[in-house]
C-alpha cells in the first residue's frame, strides 16, 4: 500500500510533464515521397521516396535508381550514413541531376521536423528536403 501511495503521484507526474511536451510524428514505417529537393520542385513523373525501417536502414527510389542508408536518430536529430544505390542510367539528365542532389544532401542531413502529414529533412547548410506521407 505504502508503494502505491509513492508510485502514482510518480506516474501523475510524468504524465503531466508528457503532455505539454510537443509530440514528433513517428517517422518510421510509413513510405515518404518528396516534393522538393533543396527548395526546387521534384521532376514531375519521377518517384524520390525514403522509408525508415525500425533497425535503422533506410531506403527508396533516388528518382532513377534504388538507394539504401543506415540512420542514426535521437529526439528530432537524425543522421544517414553515406548512401549506396543501384547504377542505371536515367535520361534526361535533369534526372541524374536530380538524384546525385537529392542524395548528397541526405548524407548532410542533420536533423527533422514534421507538420502534419509532411516530413521535413533539414541539412547543415540549411537547405530542406520535404516529403509527404504516401
Amino acid at each position: 500500500m505504502r508503494l502505491r501511495m509513492l508510485v502514482l503521484p510518480f506516474v501523475g507526474m510524468m504524465t503531466a510533464c508528457s503532455a505539454g511536451a510537443p509530440q514528433q510524428a513517428d517517422i518510421v514505417g510509413p513510405v515518404w515521397v518528396a516534393e522538393t529537393i533543396a527548395g526546387a520542385p521534384v521532376v514531375e513523373g519521377t518517384d524520390v521516396t525514403l522509408k525508415l525501417d525500425p533497425d535503422g536502414r533506410s531506403g527508396g527510389k533516388a528518382g532513377c535508381n534504388s538507394y539504401g542508408a543506415g540512420y542514426q536518430r535521437d529526439g528530432s536529430k537524425l543522421i544517414f550514413e553515406q548512401a549506396f544505390s543501384t547504377k542505371m542510367f536515367c535520361s534526361p539528365d535533369v534526372l541524374m541531376a536530380q538524384e546525385q542532389a537529392y542524395l548528397d544532401l541526405l548524407g548532410r542531413v542533420t536533423g527533422y521536423q514534421t507538420q502534419g502529414d509532411k516530413l521535413i529533412l533539414n541539412a547543415t547548410d540549411g537547405k530542406t528536403i520535404v516529403f509527404h506521407k504516401q
